[in-house]
């Protein structure tokens, strides 16, 4: 008893191992650029079925049950010789059927390897409707038309547990019948048949044992392959690297000539056509125009999302390929249209991402003020320590928003990117959020994408873009008396 609670202690120290090839799994899919997020096998329903259904599929298969098919290996090897030595020509009669058996097995676990790599990929679609829409009863009910398919494999499983269940039985009572026939012809004795019998049974026993686990194995070779698959990826852009200049960033940037399509835009249509921009240091830089027209995308390339295709994209002089990206990423600051928030305190959403050392009460208190949302916190019962709930569901769109941008300040970034932070606001919280903005945009280096242009007629320069470049540029003023576009665009919003 003992040694067979080491060796369950030893196979399960194998598979809690196995698991922990989700560490690089997880690590690969933080460090993953915006071209890995873009392929629709990693959209992120299938990459949470990958991570919660694959580990332990594996881990299942390799744990103590693997040390029985081992046994059962040298068990079978063992039976055998002992069979032949005793009766030689009997023990051909048990092998006969038992490979008879071992052939219908391996052929419904061919099948069930095939059936399950596509039923797998019909998971991932599963979980991915499931986790990106699980507030949609309607979408999670429409999943039960995967059921047909399930039911299927389902009775294909039955069949391979089925085959395995009746190994012993039959190939009993094929030996005993045919063994008889032998010993009435004078070929053999009863003992020896016994011998022979019983030296199959020891052999057939293991057999049945380690068949009952392989559709479990054809789920953990399939789950291995996609694990070890997703663990080997390399991205283009590495957010864990740590080569690159770390050179302090004052917050100039100069694009020049920039082009750059999206990996699955279908018809390779340029988001940006040959886009050039200049925002001095420390200077509000607002980028405007129609839907589609690339401003997003810029951001998306500062951030390292991304790499253009050609053209310069550069801060303060130096091409931002050649910085670390993570020291590059400390200098900015994005405040989207959507503030996303975690399941976690205030305090805790403001310092996201911040170095524990440089996490103090002062900070926190300064940059909530900043942001026009300290008086409220302080309001709460808990003040700083107030859980915000799932993506923040305690909290109203604009006290969401503010807290967003006390994080984006307290990093006190170089360069400030806001996009569309105001346009999912009502009139009253949008003014209260354009305030905060206006102070995190001082002293640093901004760039603004609005559709509401009445909150960018302070930028210091306003870009008007078309079809990924450059229309018209100047202060809002300029930009009304050459009665183009942005013209057009201020009276449309009047």
């Amino acid at each position: 008893m003992a040694g067979r609670g080491t060796k369950k202690v030893r196979f399960f120290h194998v598979a809690v191992r196995t698991a922990y090839t989700l560490l690089p799994i997880i690590a690969n899919n933080v460090a993953a650029d915006g071209y890995f997020f873009d392929n629709e096998r990693h959209y992120s329903g299938k990459l949470c079925q990958r991570l919660a259904t694959d580990a332990p599929n594996v881990q299942a298969a390799i744990d103590q049950r693997l040390a029985e098919v081992l046994q059962g290996i040298v068990s079978v090897m063992t039976g055998v010789i002992v069979a032949f030595y005793f009766g030689w020509n009997v023990a051909p009669i048990g092998l006969t059927t038992a490979a008879i058996l071992v052939v219908a097995q391996t052929s419904v676990t061919n099948y069930l390897k095939r059936r399950g790599m596509r039923d797998m990929l019909l998971a991932e679609d599963a979980s991915r409707i499931a986790t990106e829409s699980i507030e949609y009863v309607r979408t999670v009910q429409a999943l039960n038309r995967q059921r047909t398919v399930y039911e299927r494999f389902r009775i294909w499983t039955s069949l391979s547990i089925a085959l395995s269940s009746s190994f012993v039985p039959f190939n009993f009572a094929i030996t005993y019948y045919l063994g008889l026939c032998l010993i009435q012809r004078g070929y053999t004795t009863p003992f020896v048949l016994f011998q022979v019998v019983e030296a199959l049974n020891m052999a057939s026993f293991t057999i049945m044992t380690a068949a009952a686990y392989f559709p479990e194995y054809m789920r953990a070779k399939l789950s291995a392959g996609l694990m070890f698959a997703m663990a080997s990826l390399r991205p283009r852009i590495d957010s864990l690297s740590d080569t690159g200049l770390d050179a302090p960033i004052t917050g100039q940037i100069d694009a020049q000539n920039i082009h750059f399509a999206y990996p699955n835009s279908g018809n390779f249509q340029l988001a940006l056509n040959g886009f050039s921009l200049t925002a001095l240091a420390g200077k509000t830089v607002a980028l405007v125009g129609p839907s589609g027209c690339g401003k997003s995308t810029m951001i998306q390339l500062l951030e390292r999302f991304y790499d253009p295709f050609s053209g310069i994209l550069s801060i303060d002089g130096v091409d931002i390929r050649r910085y670390n990206i993570r020291h590059l990423r400390k200098s900015i600051s994005l405040v989207g249209q959507e503030p996303t928030l975690f399941a976690l305190s205030i305090k805790e959403n403001i310092t996201y991402g911040l170095d524990k050392n440089d996490i103090n009460e002062d900070k926190i208190k300064l940059a909530a003020k900043l942001a026009n949302i300290h008086d409220f916190i302080e309001s709460l019962p808990q003040k700083y320590d107030t859980p915000v709930g799932s993506r923040g569901a305690q909290l109203s769109g604009g006290q969401k928003q503010r807290i967003a941008i006390a994080r984006a300040i307290i990093r006190d970034p170089k360069i400030l990117l806001l996009d569309e932070a105001t346009s999912a606001l009502d009139t009253e919280s949008e003014k209260v959020v354009q305030q905060a903005l206006e102070a995190a945009r001082t002293g640093r280096t901004c760039l603004v994408i609005a559709h509401r242009l009445s909150t960018v007629q302070s930028a210091d320069l306003i870009i008007v873009m078309r079809e990924g470049k450059v229309l018209e540029m100047g202060t809002h003023l300029q930009l009304l008396q050459n009665g183009g576009l942005y013209y057009k665009l201020v009276q449309r919003q009047k």
